[in-house]
C-alpha cells in the first residue's frame, strides 16, 4: 500500500516528512505475510507506521470527526468548570481524568473504568459514553492484533507472547486520552517536550501536522504526515521494546508546529500500557 497521507500545501516542499509505511488492519488480522513482514520491520526502525483501519473497520471514519467535536466542546469550557474534572485521589504519575500543563490539556478515559461500568466522567463526556467505549474498543483489538502479529514475528508462544501482558481480565493504565494542544502564533515559542512513551503501543489520530519524529539511522527530525481518515500513527512505546528483548524501537518524539499561526489543535491518542502484573515483573513503567 503506497503512502498516501496529507502534506499540507501551504507548508512548502521544504518541510521535510518522515518516510514511513502503512500498515493495512484488515491484511494483518486476516495473517497476510506480506503485511505481517512490513509491521515487523517498521516496528524494528523506524519505530513508527500508519495504521489503516478502513478496510477492517469503516465505522472509524465517521467516530473520529464525532470525537474531536467532542473534544472541542470539553476543552472550549471555562478553566474552573474542568478543573472539577481534575483526579485528587491519583498518583501524580497517572493521568485519568483531567489535566493541565503549561502547552496542554488532556483527559484520559481508562479502560478499567470504561469497561467495569464505573467510569467517573462529567455529563458532557458521559452522554458521549457509548461513542468513546466503541472507539476504545476498535483501538483496542487493533493494538492487540499488532501484538499479535509481532509474537508470530519473533516467534514467541504462549505466556511469553507480547499480548498476553495486557489481557482486558488483568488491571492496567491503558487509556484514550483526548488532547487540546493548541498551535501558537510563534512557533519559536515551543516548549521542548521531546520524550518517549512509557507503554507497549501509542494510536495517534489527528488532523494537522505537529508531531516530530527522531530518525536515529538518519540523525535528523522529521515530521509525521497528517493521517488520512480512518488511519493513525502508530508509535512503538518503552515497554514493548524492553518485551521484545530490544528488537522494536521505541522513537523519541515530540509535539511542536512547522510554521507561526495561532489555532485549536486536537489529538486523540490511545496508549496500550502492560497489565500492572507486568509492570511488577519489569519494573514500574512511568506514565506518558
Amino acid at each position: 500500500m503506497s503512502n498516501t497521507h496529507q502534506i499540507p500545501h501551504e507548508f512548502g516542499a521544504d518541510l521535510k516528512m518522515a518516510h514511513l509505511e502503512t500498515v493495512d488492519l484488515a491484511r494483518i488480522v486476516t495473517g497476510d505475510s506480506q503485511e505481517k513482514q512490513k509491521l515487523y520491520n517498521a516496528a524494528t526502525r523506524p519505530g513508527a507506521f500508519f495504521l489503516d483501519f478502513k478496510s477492517r473497520d469503516e465505522g472509524i471514519l465517521d467516530d473520529l470527526p464525532r470525537l474531536y467535536a467532542l473534544s472541542d466542546r470539553y476543552f472550549q469550557r471555562p478553566r474552573a468548570e474542568k478543573s472539577t474534572d481534575f483526579r485528587e485521589d491519583q498518583p501524580a504519575s497517572s493521568d485519568r481524568g483531567y489535566k493541565s500543563s503549561d502547552c496542554d490539556e488532556t483527559f484520559e478515559f481508562s479502560d478499567d473504568e470504561l469497561f467495569r461500568g464505573d467510569a467517573r466522567l462529567p455529563p458532557i463526556l458521559h452522554d458521549e459514553s457509548e461513542l468513546v467505549q466503541k472507539f476504545n474498543k476498535l483501538c483496542h483489538a487493533a493494538a492487540i492484533s499488532i501484538l499479535s502479529s509481532l509474537s508470530d514475528s519473533l516467534g514467541i508462544e504462549g505466556d511469553k507472547r507480547l499480548e498476553a501482558h495486557h489481557r482486558t481480565t488483568e488491571s492496567s493504565d491503558t487509556g484514550l486520552k483526548l488532547i487540546y494542544e493548541p498551535l501558537l502564533a510563534k512557533a519559536s515559542e515551543v516548549v521542548e517536550n521531546k520524550h518517549t512513551d512509557s507503554g507497549s503501543l501509542t494510536l495517534l489520530f489527528y488532523e494537522q501536522v505537529g508531531l516530530h519524529l527522531y530518525l536515529a539511522e538518519q540523525d535528523r527530525w522529521d515530521f509525521a504526515a497528517v493521517p488520512t481518515p480512518g488511519c493513525a500513527l502508530v508509535t512503538v512505546a518503552d515497554s514493548l521494546q524492553r518485551l521484545s528483548d530490544l528488537q522494536f524501537h521505541s522513537p523519541l518524539h515530540r509535539v511542536t508546529q512547522p510554521s507561526d499561526g495561532a489555532a485549536k489543535r486536537y489529538f486523540l491518542s490511545y496508549f496500550l500500557r502492560p497489565s500492572h502484573a507486568t509492570q511488577g515483573t519489569q519494573g514500574k513503567v512511568a506514565m506518558e
